[in-house]
C-alpha cells in the first residue's frame, strides 16, 4: 500500500511516502506536532484524508494483552 503524507511549511509543500497506514499516521501526527499546516494523507486512489479523518481511517487496532 502506498500512502503520501503532505503538509505545508512556510508556503512550501513537503511530501513523504509511507507503505503502511500506521506509518502514514505516525508521520502525519509528527508533522502536525512540528507545527506544519494542511497535513493530509493521500491514498493510492487519490483520496485525501485530513486530520479529522486520521483516527477513523488510520488508527491501528489495539492488541489484546496476554
Amino acid at each position: 500500500m502506498q500512502l503520501i503524507v503532505t503538509a505545508q511549511r512556510d508556503g512550501r509543500t513537503v511530501s513523504f511516502q509511507r507503505c503502511s497506514p500506521g506509518g502514514a499516521l505516525e508521520k502525519a501526527l509528527q508533522l502536525q506536532n512540528d507545527g506544519l499546516a494542511q497535513v493530509v494523507i493521500t491514498d493510492i486512489t487519490g483520496r485525501d484524508y485530513g486530520p479529522s479523518d486520521f483516527a477513523a481511517c488510520f488508527v491501528r487496532p489495539e492488541t489484546e494483552a496476554i
